[in-house]
Formats: C-alpha cells, sequence, structure tokens
C-alpha cells in the first residue's frame, strides 16, 4: 500500500514540475523578472512532497478502518484551501484570525516557500523556511511510523 502513496505522489510532483515551465512562460510574457531565487524552488517541492507523503500515509492507514474518510478528505482539503491564504494575500485577514489561519496552517508556510522565489524573487525567510521544513519532515515521519505499526492489521479490516 506505501507503493500507491508514494506513486500517486510521484505523479504529483512530475506534474508540478511540469506546470513549471508553463509559469515561467507567463512570467516572462507578462515582464517579471526570473531571479536567482528561482533555483531555490527544488527544496519546496522537497517539502511539500514530504509533508503530502505523511498526510498520505495517514489518511491510507485511517481510510483502512473507516472508509468515509476517503469522501471527507474531499471536503476537508477545499476548506483547507480557502482557509490558506493562496488566492489571496495574508495581508487581508485581520489581525485576531492570522494566528489561528496562519501560524498554526502547515499550508501556509508551504506556499510562502513557493511563492517568495517565484513571485518575490527572493530566497523565503528563515521564519518561513524552518518551520514549513520541520513540519513537512515531521508529518512524513509520523505517517510513515503511523502506516507500518499499523500495516500488518490491514488484511483483517478490508
Amino acid at each position: 500500500m506505501t507503493a500507491f502513496s508514494i506513486s500517486s505522489i510521484g505523479t504529483g510532483v512530475v506534474n508540478l514540475v511540469l506546470s513549471l515551465v508553463p509559469l515561467l512562460l507567463i512570467l516572462l510574457a507578462i515582464g517579471r523578472p526570473i531571479t536567482w531565487a528561482f533555483l531555490f524552488v527544488p527544496i519546496p517541492i522537497l517539502c511539500l512532497t514530504a509533508f503530502a507523503l505523511g498526510v498520505s500515509l495517514i489518511l491510507s492507514t485511517v481510510a483502512v478502518y473507516f472508509p468515509d474518510v476517503k469522501d471527507m478528505y474531499q471536503i476537508i482539503i477545499q476548506a483547507w484551501m480557502y482557509l490558506t491564504p493562496i488566492v489571496y494575500p495574508a495581508d487581508i485577514l485581520p489581525e485576531r484570525y492570522k494566528f489561528w489561519l496562519l501560524h498554526l496552517n502547515p499550508m501556509y508556510y508551504l506556499i510562502s516557500m513557493f511563492r517568495a522565489p517565484i513571485y518575490d524573487g527572493v530566497l523565503p525567510s528563515l521564519n518561513v523556511l524552518i518551520p514549513g521544513g520541520l513540519i513537512s519532515f515531521a508529518v512524513l515521519v509520523v505517517g510513515w511510523i503511523y502506516f507500518a505499526r499499523q500495516a500488518d492489521d490491514f488484511a483483517y479490516h478490508v
């Protein structure tokens, strides 16, 4: 079952890398300069891959015991997208919600790691890079350990 999670994540990474080509073309077409900071993009891709693999291992393990998780996941992901400043700037959030919607949201750090080199042309700050990297690899380790401990029991619940 680990192979399914890894192949799914691998497909997503290939799609992400291939989508960077049109993004670069669009940035050039609108006159946005491409800086050396763009070479940093593989680091956020690695962090995002680790985070996604950890989440997929946790969810696939939970889905063995609770099949409805697959359906709820789609709803949760949709809500999570709107709670993360992806299509809107983080500056428009009221101060009282910034802690809950930004600093406790792991996707905020991952999105910021991509946004800094691609749109701003600078390296992400350590305030974004360190928590994003730590969260990503912590989720991967937790997912891997949880999956490995439960894997022997899967055959009894399918």
